[in-house]
């Protein structure tokens, strides 16, 4: 990923340690020395700014930063961080700057002294260590602003990811054997570090995290995620840092339908019980009023945000989206919400939400599927081969097909079934883009068979260009087999549905 960078200063001396410190391929700098100079360049859409504090040289008559946070920044096509450099942050003229900027809508991310810039390419030997430490803080700001993760392999670096499903905290069906099933995952995945393959990069859990969506119950799964997997697979103190490398979605049993169903309930304290209560209440045009519906997911939303620290749990309505973090990485996940509408009245509901997908859509006018690699997430999938039972994408046909293949989702990774499967799909409107499949069994239910997947990319100058899935069996003696590898992009012998 290349960070567009627009550096407005006063001063072109200053730009060969500009350019010193913006070389190479995280950043592509625009350099605007003049007001005349940035007329023409202001309404270019950018990543980030870099402004001088006191532009006081040529046609900029005395202008500061702050002005151009009004004039330029939050005016711009689309948002983007500022970062302040000066000299002179000793001016006693620094406080009135800094006070103005608060005014604005544009974020300031950091504060930079110039020392810092000249101090990088001082010639001692300790000049490279505080280059590449000026570049991190610069690389670490803006994708912590732009939402991207802070994993950063080699091009030609194989991306793993662990793939979990339905463990289901709170079951009453949980295996007795699964007491310690992180544990056992994390175990397994060191001792094939030391045996040469590298533990996973990314966790994926693809919903069903609890039994009943109970606050409780996200508590327990998230102590026993964090302490007994994350920390022994990555390391106490990586916890926090790695937190931007987890992807979750809901899944039926996310959903707490206390809530849907107390639209129709209310608890009398006299009695002690619940009676039947009026329906919701309408607005004068006839449309109903909020329900409890809404708050059905919000333990989950809570755990979400907490477990992953990503901020689009709290703006997202729908728990759906594209998500970029790691498109430096060559992928991006499309986050599915398969249970936006499931309630009480319907408990079995699993779907693509129209209205969620065509904001997608337009949120990717411009997108280039053919450069990426797209990996879609969601709880329900399609239904095993042969089970006529099983809930699915009801609206795959109708909705569901037709997005995959506008986006070239090339791989799609769900649970719900408590079941291995990988199979791929070849016919229309897959057949220039096969649509790989990856279903993962429960981590913890009986009698199901119980595992788990690691998904591996193999990438070539940061495009994925073959992928594997290795099976995990959980046996009930507290070992862990896995499987021979299973090819699941760029070809092999999987089962296609046409």
């Amino acid at each position: 990923m290349t960070y567009k960078l627009m550096v407005i200063d006063d001063d072109m001396d200053r730009k060969a340690l500009y350019q010193a410190v913006l070389s190479g391929a995280d950043f592509e700098p625009i350099y605007v020395w003049t007001r005349r100079e940035l007329q023409k360049q202001r309404d270019m859409p950018v990543d980030g700014y870099l402004l001088d504090v006191f532009l006081q040289r040529g046609d900029w008559r005395g202008a500061t930063a702050a002005d151009l946070l009004e004039e330029v920044v939050q005016l711009a096509p689309r948002p983007a961080p500022v970062f302040f450099i000066s000299q002179r942050w000793d001016d006693p003229h620094v406080l009135s700057v800094l006070k103005q900027a608060g005014k604005s809508s544009a974020k300031v991310i950091q504060y930079l002294a110039w020392s810092e810039f000249e101090q990088a390419v001082q010639p001692d030997a300790a000049a490279a260590s505080r280059l590449s430490a000026l570049r991190t803080k610069l690389l670490s700001e803006l994708m912590l602003w732009h939402g991207r993760s802070s994993f950063r392999p080699e091009p030609d670096e194989t991306i793993r990811i662990l793939l979990l499903a339905d463990p289901q905290f709170g079951d009453e069906h949980t295996s007795q054997n699964a007491l310690f099933t992180e544990n056992w995952i994390a175990k397994k995945l060191r001792l094939d570090a030391q045996n040469g393959t590298p533990v996973p990069d990314l966790i994926v859990i693809a919903g069903d995290v609890t039994h009943s969506g109970r606050p409780d119950q996200f508590g327990l799964a998230e102590e026993r995620l964090t302490h007994d997997l994350m920390a022994p697979l990555w390391g106490e103190d990586s916890i926090e840092l790695r937190r931007d490398r987890i992807v979750v979605v809901p899944g039926n049993h996310d959903v707490n339908l206390r809530f849907s169903a107390a639209d129709g309930r209310i608890f009398s304290p006299k009695e002690k019980e619940f009676r039947p209560d009026s329906p919701i209440m309408k607005s004068d045009d006839h449309a109903p009023y909020l329900s409890h519906q809404p708050y059905a997911l919000e333990p989950f939303r809570r755990f979400a945000h907490r477990i992953t620290r990503q901020r689009e749990w709290q703006d997202r309505s729908s728990m759906s989206w594209v998500d970029r973090r790691f498109i430096h990485c060559g992928i991006r996940f499309f986050v599915l919400n398969t249970v936006e509408d499931l309630d009480a009245n319907r408990p079995t509901q699993a779907c693509f939400n129209e209205r969620t997908m065509r904001l997608i859509n337009r949120s990717l006018a411009d997108d280039n599927p053919d450069s990426i690699f797209s990996i879609a997430v969601s709880h329900h999938g399609l239904r095993p081969e042969g089970s006529m039972q099983e809930t699915e994408v009801e609206n795959w046909v109708g909705v569901g097909r037709h997005f995959f293949s506008q986006h070239k989702i090339r791989l799609w990774l769900y649970g719900h079934y408590h079941a291995f499967h990988r199979r791929n799909i070849t016919g229309s409107p897959f057949e220039d883009t096969p649509l790989w499949m990856v279903q993962a069994p429960t981590t913890r239910i009986y009698p199901s068979t119980r595992g788990f997947c690691v998904i591996e990319l193999k990438r070539k100058a940061g495009h994925v260009i073959d992928a594997y899935v290795h099976n995990y069996v959980l046996d009930e003696n507290g070992t862990t087999t896995r499987r021979p590898a299973l090819r699941i992009y760029g070809g092999g012998d999987a089962p296609s549905l046409r």
